[in-house]
């Protein structure tokens, strides 16, 4: 069996479901509040901008917007804490804000955090994710996945932290007080 797990609805993290999900053996899994959007049912909220600082708007506006996803089909709708049997067992972090279902994947056993969009890799540490459509509900989630014990963490965007991960993503956090 092959697992493909969107951690949100976004083109650039569910665009290729749609081919993927056709291919023999393969399971999709989202987040129950992202499945209606990934299958095209309903239509996910866009970004809002009011209080992102004036980089992240910028950027925003500078890089090219892909049109939504191709729908796909979710044959495993997921929710806060389910378990996965995938990398030695994977359990599913529920990430509110980047959209409403963002999911983060650890992976406690080796120490690992996959985030989606809910942190970045920057400069060689930790970020919050840009583009939220609830800014404070990210702000919360991203406090979350700094209390995971991780040594290990890759971002939706950025280069990964291989190392003293757990450490940063709590600096990062309590830079946002």
């Amino acid at each position: 069996m092959r697992t493909v797990v969107l951690t949100h609805f976004h083109a650039d993290h569910a665009g290729g479901a749609a081919d993927l999900a056709h291919r023999d053996g393969v399971t999709v899994v989202a987040h129950r509040l992202e499945a209606p959007v990934i299958r095209g049912e309903a239509t996910g909220p866009a970004p809002d901008p009011a209080g992102a600082p004036r980089w992240e708007r910028d950027l925003y506006d500078e890089v090219p917007h892909p049109p939504p996803a191709a729908p796909a089909p979710v044959h495993r709708e997921v929710a806060d804490g389910d378990e996965l049997d995938i990398a030695g067992g994977a359990v599913v972090v529920a990430v509110p804000g980047h959209t409403d279902g963002s999911i983060a994947l650890h992976l406690p056993g080796p120490g690992v955090l996959f985030t989606g969009d809910a942190a970045a890799g920057a400069h060689g540490g930790v970020i919050p994710g840009v583009f939220h459509a609830d800014r404070a509900r990210a702000a919360q989630s991203f406090r979350r996945l700094a209390g995971l014990e991780v040594e290990t963490v890759c971002f939706g965007h950025g280069d990964p932290l291989l190392g003293g991960a757990g450490v940063a993503l709590r600096r990062a956090a309590a830079a946002l007080d």
